[in-house]
């Protein structure tokens, strides 16, 4: 063996004991930019459920208003929001997620499947619907995965 050997291997322990560590900071949230997924510049999507009456006036039990809009029909539609959750992070709460759309700051883009943004294009003001996709904050787009359309407005009033 070689006078070289030790050498070499104190050279590699050192070094690596150098090196700033590759590991995560614990207690640091996982997303893009080291953010919440609820911060408005986050490019990392969330699961939601919104639940609300379309082109319907104002109501107490109302969270606020925001806009929908859903850019292959070149259509713009109220929502009044009456619960707001994430489901897969309950400590997101109503007010993160509506608080860069609420009352007609910005515009949330609707995406998805046309079957399910059709359920929205052919319901009638005042049809109270329920709204599930991931939305992303930084793009302003929610990604559709479930429209439950709950009743005509008939049926709401």
């Amino acid at each position: 063996m070689s006078s070289r050997w030790p050498l070499s291997l104190v050279f590699i322990l050192c070094v690596s004991m150098l090196l700033p560590s590759a590991a995560p900071a614990q207690g640091m949230p996982f997303a893009v930019g080291g953010e919440n997924v609820e911060s408005e510049t986050s490019m990392t999507p969330f699961k939601i459920k919104l639940r609300g009456i379309l082109n319907a006036s104002a109501r107490k039990e109302s969270l606020g208003f925001v806009t929908l809009g859903i850019n292959t029909y070149r259509e713009k539609y109220e929502f009044d929001v009456v619960t707001a959750e994430a489901i897969d992070n309950p400590r997101i709460s109503s007010g993160a997620i509506l608080r860069q759309y609420k009352d007609h700051k910005a515009e949330i883009n609707l995406a998805g499947p046309k079957e399910l943004l059709s359920k929205i294009g052919q319901a009638e003001a005042g049809t109270p619907l329920t709204l599930v996709g991931f939305l992303r904050q930084r793009a302003k787009t929610l990604q559709l995965t479930n429209v439950e359309v709950l009743g005509t407005s008939t049926e709401a009033r």
